[in-house]
This record gives structure tokens, sequence and C-alpha cells, in this order.
């Protein structure tokens, strides 16, 4: 028996610690001097709170950036010249008594305008369709559309009395 060879003991192995928290084991360390230094187990509560302001205050301020002018009242309306192709035409009816049609128009230029035509008659939104090219100059409702398979069409928008 005393001619099996016994191999040489190995050295403890390192506690495994969670990258934010440190070390999870309940005792004191040899490294305990590194985790005080380390930057997350430092500063982790100042850290959190200072991402938590930022995440609230990006919630806060970047719709409003990134959202573009709507166009819903009359006077927008008539004041706008359009000349450029409709790529969206969509309704939002989120409530009953108050239908919303929206126009984004793409110009000529490239340049987007979302037109809102809720206060305005929907017949003037059902008669144009998402391909089709419209030209309006400022102070008219007069709209020509370009229509591809018919001759070129003039519509007017009427608005409801408010």
């Amino acid at each position: 028996m005393s001619n099996v060879p016994v191999p040489p003991r190995r050295a403890p192995r390192k506690k495994l610690k969670m990258p934010l928290f440190g070390g999870m084991g309940g005792g004191a360390s040899a490294d305990s001097s590194a985790n005080r230094d380390d930057f997350f187990g430092k500063n982790f509560g100042s850290i959190l709170i200072a991402m938590t302001g930022i995440a609230f205050a990006a919630q806060i301020f970047l719709p409003n950036i990134w959202s573009e002018k709507v166009y819903n009242e009359a006077d927008e309306i008539t004041e706008m010249a359009w000349n450029g192709s409709i790529r969206k035409k969509y309704a939002d009816a989120k409530n009953r008594s108050e239908i919303h049609y929206y126009l984004v128009i793409k110009e000529a230029k490239g340049q987007k305008k979302v037109v809102d035509l809720v206060e305005a008659d929907p017949v003037f939104f059902d008669q144009v369709a998402v391909p089709q090219r419209v030209t309006k100059s400022a102070n008219s409702l007069d709209v020509r559309v370009k229509r591809f398979s018919k001759p070129d069409t003039t519509l007017r928008i009427k608005f409801n009395p408010s």
C-alpha cells in the first residue's frame, strides 16, 4: 500500500461571483478588498438611480422629438400645398363619435405630410387611394387627383360645420 502514488493536493477553487453583486457566498474572503474596489459593487445604487432617471426622461421627451406634425385643423389644411403621392391611408376610430381619417402624403422632395381629416367630410377620403398622385395649391380646397385607369379628377375637401 505504501507504493501507491498519492496525487498532490489541489488549491481550493475560487468562489463564484455574480457580475453586479460580487461574491454571493456568506463570509469574508481573501478577495473582499477587490470587491470593494469594483465600480459596480461600490456605486451600484447610484448607477441604478441614474439609469432609472434616464429611462423616465426618455419616455417623456423622445415621443415628442420623433413624432411627425399632424395637420388636422381646417385652416392648416387650407393653407397647405400638396404635390406628391399618397403613401398611406388609414382611419382611427377610438371613439364612435369622432373618427380620424389619416392621409400620409410624400412630397416630391421626400418630405412627409400627415393630414388628419377629422373635421372634413369623409367623401374625399373614400375617393382617393394609395398609389394616386395629388396636387393641391395653397389657400384652396380643390385637390387634383391623377389616376392611372381614369382621367384626372378634381375633388373638393368639404369641412363639416363645428
